[in-house]
């Protein structure tokens, strides 16, 4: 039996003679089929076009009957007619049909994939790592046994090394992995295509240990991830020029002001950290900007490049949190891929965490290299130099699992296929986002209130899903309360569900007496087997990827209603948020839902969080910078530091860099002064961590002590006197 299926109409099912399964049209997605058979009748009530819609571009044939007519518009559709009455024809049809099946097939698989698949099949004995061997060693015991039948033989046996050449190599690039990389290189616009198989982190530190050295002046969104820090920064050694970026008081992760992109303000920030610098003709080596943020401002490519691109060498484009917005029609001026440059445009690097919202197991990422146009000028990066990057960061025992992974993103991504799954993911996004404003009245999403005139909802969902302007940021209107940004700067990503809770006046920006902090929404909904991207102060995320159904979204949609129910009623918080409860029956006995979130709530009036958070990005409030980066980290990896209470930490330089995560963003760096907005902020989530039990957020770079009777400090590691 082969693998794919040959579907046909179901008054075909009798007549067609094949090994492969056979399935109705009516009961496939198609994704399991090699070939398609339909009838007359299926043809003229439109089968064709929902075929073409898939993207899948399977072999088509269509039956004719007696005198049945096909008409000539629908050939060029089709791949054949059958006349399958026609006696002594039907053995030559069958064997076209499953001629046209296995091409199809064989076709399918991209380079990589198809070799390891080929090769496991092959059922080698091997005397090479890992040392599990396909699995057996696993099962020599009761709980590796477990294991093993947990994740299947085939993942056992797809887990090899380098010792069979076969494969290709993974690190220098050959055989089916580099072919598989060239695919992928041409599926989203790259001149190289490198797959990274320890994730985005991994990703930015090979493109930065590749262009960045010590004295090298790089333009630095403060958004940035932490690995851009740690690769640029601390490992490069690289002088950074801060650009400020903006929160509102929701709590989203904004973009940078307009103002930070105009040339004579960047050559002023130049002169206070490298004044030998400010007239160079291009000072920065590189620019590193979030393509998208964690909370889905994606930028527009175009703008940036169009306004510093003439100062950079190099610009990566972190898009850990996007990488599909070439295949969504209306976010074509956001991919830096699909841009046309010249030489006199900065190189660009592109990286993307397909783990994230794209098709991949957890920790895959690419880097995408776009720099044929500076080929032979001194600034160009050749393939050599970013390989002696990436060898530096990859493992030699790599997961070929997750490289397949990469390789068969790619090939899903190819064609209308990419596109038509993209286009249905946004249509539901934006489907669901209708019901909510329909059913909830205190969750709202993130979007425009009217568009032309008329309210965002009763649009029609074909229009919004092709035109921006329904997720645009507009200066100065106040749904978004986001400031300093220019006219087309920035889109809402609509493959991000954002929600707001109450608590904050959208008009004004303000507090409002009642508020419903979204951590605890979060928790509630985790409580019923939702789980949501992440949360912070009056916003919620929720990932929307192609694996969406409507199904999954009304469940959503439910419990989001269900929660405000609970919230109007006022429920017993032992009802709402069971395990929360139990765990800290002793301080929440007796409360109900809104007394929770008014103490949650109150604690963010009285340290003005959303203030505080704000302005952590913003230049007036940065914290003083008085050391490298990697000096500091030198420093921390000496010994040269003690461990000291956040609340006595001003004025003391930071030996680490010190974050909640999500989302990862740090918000003092290794070599700047705690003090002002930054403590403050940790002095808030302390508060929090003693006064509201269960709902402490992560810390990375400080740690939390339990000091005099019990209450729990926050320390940093700060450098020696």
């Amino acid at each position: 039996m082969k693998e794919l299926k040959i579907a046909t109409s179901a008054s075909l099912v009798a007549t067609i003679e094949t090994l492969r399964q056979i399935v109705r049209v009516e009961q496939t997605d198609y994704t399991d089929v090699a070939a398609v058979v339909v009838s007359v009748a299926d043809v003229n009530a439109g089968i064709l076009a929902r075929l073409q819609a898939t993207g899948f571009d399977i072999p088509t044939f269509v039956a004719v009957e007696g005198d049945e007519h096909l008409s000539p518009d629908y050939l060029p559709f089709v791949s054949g007619v059958f006349a399958l009455l026609a006696g002594a024809s039907k053995p030559f049809y069958m064997a076209q049909l499953e001629a046209a099946a296995d091409a199809y097939e064989q076709a399918l698989l991209p380079p990589f994939f198809k070799t390891l698949k080929t090769y496991v099949e092959m059922e080698n004995s091997t005397f090479a790592c890992p040392g599990h061997q396909g699995g057996e060693f696993f099962r020599k015991h009761p709980a590796g046994r477990q294991f093993f039948d947990f994740y299947g033989e085939t993942l056992f046996r797809s887990d090899m090394c380098n010792a069979d050449v076969k494969l290709g190599d993974l690190l220098i690039h050959e055989g089916s992995a580099k072919d598989a990389q060239k695919h992928a290189a041409r599926v989203f616009n790259a001149d190289k295509t490198y797959f990274v198989l320890n994730g985005t982190s991994a990703a930015n530190k090979v493109v930065t240990n590749a262009l960045l050295t010590r004295g090298d002046l790089v333009l630095f969104d403060r958004n940035n991830h932490k690995s851009n820090h740690h690769g640029a920064l601390i490992q490069a050694g690289a002088t950074p020029v801060y650009l400020e970026t903006a929160r509102n008081p929701f709590g989203f992760i904004g973009g940078i002001d307009a103002r930070c992109f105009d040339e004579r303000y960047l050559r002023e920030q130049i002169r206070e950290v490298a004044p030998e610098k400010a007239a160079a003709a291009r000072p920065f080596r590189l620019a590193i900007i979030q393509l998208g943020t964690y909370d889905g401002t994606i930028y527009n490519a175009r703008q940036v490049i169009d306004t510093i691109g003439h100062l950079c060498d190099y610009i990566l484009f972190d898009s850990a949190w996007v990488g599909y917005e070439g295949f969504i029609p209306m976010l074509k001026e956001c991919s830096p891929l699909l841009l046309e440059l010249d030489e006199h445009d900065p190189g660009i690097f592109v990286t993307q965490s397909v783990h994230k919202q794209q098709a991949g197991f957890s920790q895959t990422s690419q880097i995408h290299k776009k720099d044929d146009h500076i080929k032979g000028q001194k600034r160009h990066c050749n393939h050599k130099h970013l390989n002696n990057a990436f060898m530096l960061h990859a493992s030699t025992s790599p997961f070929y699992p997750l490289f397949a992974a990469l390789d068969v993103n790619a090939k899903m991504h190819a064609g209308p296929a990419g596109r038509r799954m993209w286009m249905d993911c946004v249509k539901l996004g934006i489907e669901t986002r209708k019901q909510l404003l329909k059913r909830c009245s205190q969750l709202k999403p993130f979007i425009p209130l009217q568009v032309a005139g008329k309210d965002w909802q009763d649009h029609d969902t074909d229009l919004i899903a092709n035109d921006a302007r329904f997720f645009t940021f507009v200066p100065g209107e106040t749904w978004h309360g986001f400031e300093g940004y220019a006219q087309d700067q920035y889109l809402v990503d609509p493959c991000k569900l954002l929600l707001t809770t109450p608590g904050i006046d959208a008009a004004t920006g303000q507090y409002t007496e009642f508020g419903v902090p979204a951590t605890i929404l979060a928790n509630f909904l985790r409580e019923n087997g939702i789980v949501p991207e992440k949360c912070d102060l009056n916003s919620i995320l929720f990932l929307l990827t192609p694996a969406e159904n409507p199904a999954k979204m009304e469940q959503l949609v439910e419990m989001l209603a269900q929660f405000e129910r609970y919230v109007a009623e006022d429920a017993p918080l032992s009802v709402v948020l069971p395990t929360v409860y139990r765990k800290n029956e002793q301080r929440y006995r007796g409360y109900s839902i809104r007394r929770l979130c008014q103490e949650m709530h109150d604690l963010y009036v009285s340290f003005d969080v959303k203030q505080l958070q704000k302005e952590m990005f913003r230049q007036d409030h940065f914290p003083p910078v008085v050391m490298n980066p990697q000096d500091a980290n030198v420093e921390f990896i000496r010994d040269n530091v003690e461990l000291v209470p956040i609340g006595q930490a001003e004025g003391r330089i930071a030996a680490e860099g010190a974050l909640p995560y999500p989302p990862g963003v740090l918000c003092v760096v290794p070599g700047e002064v705690w003090g002002g907005a930054v403590q403050r902020y940790f002095l808030a989530l302390e508060e929090g961590i003693n006064r509201l039990p269960g709902f402490s957020p992560e810390l990375q770079g400080v740690y939390i002590e339990k000091k005099d009777h019990g209450w729990k400090r926050i320390f940093g590691y700060m450098i020696k006197p």
